[in-house]
């Protein structure tokens, strides 16, 4: 239903017309000669020559065909040689999801994928610890999936701390290919979508405007920039280069040769004095865009800590810490991780936690907390081992393994198939970035499943459209040897998606059981799936699915009242979809009408003389209105007997029930108001009804 109301106002899933299978080139002679050669020395047992073979069939690479069946023939016979584990790996992805001619089966894929796990491979052991921590194809258990998530985390910490001072970057936030669309029905349709659709072209006209406005020496334009190339951005790459230049033009005008702050700057100025030179001292301090110079980085610290800057302290208070530049002193780099903490700096949070936990553990517990509850992946790290390390207990190993799934997927630099399947996505290779896509999805991320039940739902759409064959070798549909494993793997990464809270995810898995797609149409799901939409998500989309589900009685009980509450609700959410509500609220006027007139089933609930919704002042009235009775009564009580006559209590009822007349009296005042408006409602909607919509 969702898809109707997308296709009647226009917004539609553009994902598979937009970015199509870019057409195979003809392979070069050196190229056709090498890949023969790969496959002589396949046939010959090569171990090496037998993976490069079967990555070829898999991905398409070198301008060759995607061949599953083949690459999975050959995935077999390394394994069975040598017990490769990224071969042993992608045997249990072929068995997980069925591609190609594999039968699904779930007992092989966890034999497989255990077996890769054992010799330590990452995306085996995250693969096998969302499987735990979901119960897919394995009974439900956080114990096992704390000690798979544990595994990857800890080394991702340690390639973390392996990096430069302060440690490696943190991998790029993960695209949705939604965003592409400006939502997954397209801008203005839900609560996560786009209110406007910003792409490549627009984000650059905007970041000419902004440097052509640096270059006038604009303080604030300045440091934008200096944030955007520094942290990079999906249509923006990390530049050091130019972050340096703004870098520098802030400088030179808010500080001095001697590396302080020019005299007469106003306090906006002298934050933005104190955020460049913290900066500066630290792109010194890792080497970024230029050699490392701790001198240098030394003397820019300083001068930002000294200014109050978060990061600047604690950076300087590394340095103290490890001696770099300066003797080791912990008395001044703990004294530095503090400033930097009480000025809400993460990476100060955590170190000063670190720094105080054996003598202040309350303290440091805090500090990690509030860290990690702004993303800071040490954090998460040092609370995940603080909560194993504890009693054993259901909640504390939730906790935990929350914050070891939250380092595995957000420090993945060695394990992550996601940044290679959105190259792919943006070169065209669809397929490659599916099977991709795919790999992250079953590894537990919910950007993976987003995306691939977005590229599988698209590549559906594609085939329908042209009535082509598979160029997979496997039979008619894509990736997998049927039409209906094809929409069945679909519909599991949705609801997969859903469970991720990715956006739009649960209204997608509501359409699937609605239309029968992949699965036994089943009208209640559908009604359930929509319901959760509405009530987590505040999802417009699925609140007039169920308007419409209750105006016809299809999954639910007919209710015109609640089909009116649906309806309502979509129009105070969904900003792109209340012409299509209003319309909807006009003909359920219409049929409430006719079915009473004719003495039909219309709900237990009236639909257009229901009683007012309270609103928060008027419940505030009401509970002062009965605390001042109350307080009246106690009073009475208090006294001693016998000393209020009988005029006396008359007298107080009547006032108390002059209150209450005049309270009924608004009542009705309001009664009439809300008739006199439902009654206007009545007419306009029958009045557009009767114009736009023709009755059944």
């Amino acid at each position: 239903m969702a898809q109707l109301v997308a296709r009647t106002f226009g917004l539609t899933d553009r994902v598979g017309e937009k970015y199509l299978n870019r057409p195979r080139q003809s392979q070069p002679q050196a190229v056709q000669e090498a890949i023969q050669t790969i496959k002589d020395l396949a046939a010959a047992g090569h171990e090496d020559a037998l993976f490069v073979l079967a990555e070829m069939e898999m991905y398409g690479q070198y301008m060759t065909e995607i061949d599953l069946d083949s690459a999975f023939e050959h995935y077999q016979q390394l394994a069975d040689i040598s017990g490769n584990a990224t071969a042993q790996y992608m045997l249990g992805f072929f068995y997980a999801t069925g591609l190609g001619s594999v039968e699904q089966q779930n007992s092989m894929a966890l034999l497989y994928t255990t077996l890769a796990a054992i010799q330590g491979h990452h995306p085996a052991e995250a693969t096998l610890a969302s499987k735990h921590l979901a119960g897919i194809g394995v009974p439900m258990s956080c114990e096992k999936a704390l000690g798979y998530y544990q595994s990857v985390a800890r080394s991702a910490i340690l390639y973390f701390q392996s990096g430069p001072i302060l440690g490696h970057r943190i991998p790029d936030q993960r695209v949705r290919l939604s965003d592409d669309n400006g939502g997954t029905y397209g801008v203005r349709t839900g609560p996560f979508s786009l209110h406007k659709l910003i792409d490549k072209n627009s984000f650059d006209e905007l970041l000419l405007y902004h440097m052509q406005d640096a270059e006038k020496g604009h303080l604030k334009t300045c440091m934008t920039l200096v944030d955007l190339f520094y942290h990079g951005h999906r249509f923006a790459p990390r530049n050091y280069p130019l972050t340096l230049k703004y870098l520098r033009q802030v400088l030179k005008q808010l500080m001095t040769d001697q590396i302080t702050p020019r005299k007469g700057l106003s306090q906006p100025e002298m934050s933005i004095a104190a955020q460049a030179a913290g900066m500066y001292g630290i792109m010194h301090l890792r080497g970024e865009g230029m050699p490392i110079d701790t001198a240098a980085a030394l003397k820019w610290l300083n001068a930002g800590a000294k200014m109050g800057h978060g990061m600047s302290c604690n950076a300087l208070g590394v340095m103290y810490r490890d001696g770099i530049e300066v003797p080791a002193n912990q008395e001044r780099a703990i004294e530095l991780f503090k400033l930097a903490a009480d000025r809400g700096h993460q990476g100060g949070q955590v170190n000063f936690a670190l720094a105080v936990m054996d003598v202040m553990p309350d303290i440091a517990r805090e500090n990690l907390k509030k860290a990690a509850d702004n993303g800071h992946i040490l954090a998460h790290f040092y609370l995940a081992e603080l909560y194993a390390g504890l009693a054993a207990g259901e909640s504390r190993c939730q906790m935990a393994v929350a914050s070891y799934k939250y380092v595995s997927e957000n420090g993945d630099w060695l394990h992550s198939p996601i940044p290679s399947a959105h190259a792919e996505f943006q070169q065209g290779e669809l397929d490659a970035a599916t099977l991709k896509y795919m790999q992250a999805a079953e590894m537990g991320y919910g950007v993976g499943q987003l995306n691939a039940a977005l590229l599988l739902e698209a590549a559906a759409k594609r085939i329908d459209a042209a009535g082509r064959k598979s160029t997979t070798g496997t039979g008619l549909w894509s990736l997998f040897k049927t039409r209906q494993a094809h929409l069945r793997q679909t519909l599991a990464y949705w609801t997969r998606a859903a469970n991720s809270n990715m956006p739009d995810a649960r209204v997608k898995q509501g359409d699937h059981y609605y239309y029968g797609v992949g699965v036994e149409q089943d009208a209640e799901r559908a009604a359930a799936a929509y319901v959760v939409a509405s009530e987590a998500d505040a999802n417009g989309l699925a609140m007039w699915n169920l308007g419409w589900m209750y105006e016809n009685g299809v999954g639910v009980k007919r209710d015109f009242y609640l089909a009116k509450r649906w309806f309502d609700k979509s129009i105070e959410v969904n900003e792109g979809g209340k012409l299509a509500s209003h319309l909807s609220l006009a003909r359920l006027c219409i049929k409430y009408l006719w079915a009473w007139i004719r003495g039909e089933d219309v709900g237990e609930s009236p639909l257009f003389f229901a009683p007012k919704p309270v609103t928060d002042e008027e419940e505030k009235m009401v509970q002062a209105k009965a605390k001042k009775q109350d307080d009246h009564a106690d009073a009475q009580k208090q006294r001693v007997g016998g000393n209020l006559e009988d005029g006396d209590w008359e007298r107080r009822a009547g006032a108390l029930d002059a209150d209450d007349a005049d309270a009924n009296d608004e009542d009705a005042d309001e009664d009439d108001e809300s008739l006199s408006g439902n009654l206007f409602f009545v007419i306009l909607f029958l009045a557009a009804g009767w114009m736009f919509l023709p009755m059944r």
